[in-house]
């Protein structure tokens, strides 16, 4: 055999062991198997706010981990006056993570409002949803309430660079 062919031999069996030991490796390697979800969710479809602080919340969750929970309502004036900062907030472990909107409620009007954190429960695992409004406000109605946690395999949470 030439010297030539005998390095192009060379090569070949080099990359065919390669190519084997690859596809070998692979095969031994598993997929990370993702963890179904876990889903908490809670409702409510009619909630008259009345008082000043009210339409609250404290909610537990059955594990600790990483969580992605959301609150969403509808938030209804049934006065003939505008409610200035109308806020509703989500906290997590006694304010670890907090996410808050307000809005203004034109008389006799309905805005929807959602809020959302994510957080790895380590502690209490409980979470707090609540609504407040300016003291001497017309009442509220919070219809079509729906609050959901989902447990997620792993979080990055992190700040985002915006301008």
């Amino acid at each position: 055999m030439s010297d030539m062919r005998r390095n192009r031999w060379r090569v070949a069996t080099a990359a065919a062991a390669a190519l084997a030991a690859g596809a070998l490796l692979a095969g031994n390697v598993g997929t990370a198997e993702a963890v179904p979800p876990e889903v908490v969710s809670r409702w409510d479809n009619d909630v008259l706010h009345a008082n000043s602080i009210g339409a609250s919340a404290v909610l537990g969750l059955p594990s600790g981990g990483p969580y992605t929970i959301t609150a969403k309502l509808s938030a209804e004036n049934l006065g003939a006056t505008a409610i200035q900062n109308y806020a509703c907030q989500l906290s997590a472990e006694e304010g670890a993570d907090t996410d808050s909107t307000s809005v203004t409620l034109a008389p006799n009007s309905r805005q929807a409002m959602v809020v959302h954190v994510v957080h790895n429960f380590t502690g209490t695992r409980q979470f707090i949803f609540a609504c407040t409004k300016p003291a001497g406000s017309p009442q509220v109605r919070i219809t079509q309430l729906k609050i959901t946690a989902i447990k997620v395999n792993a979080l990055d949470n992190q700040p985002i660079a915006i301008g």
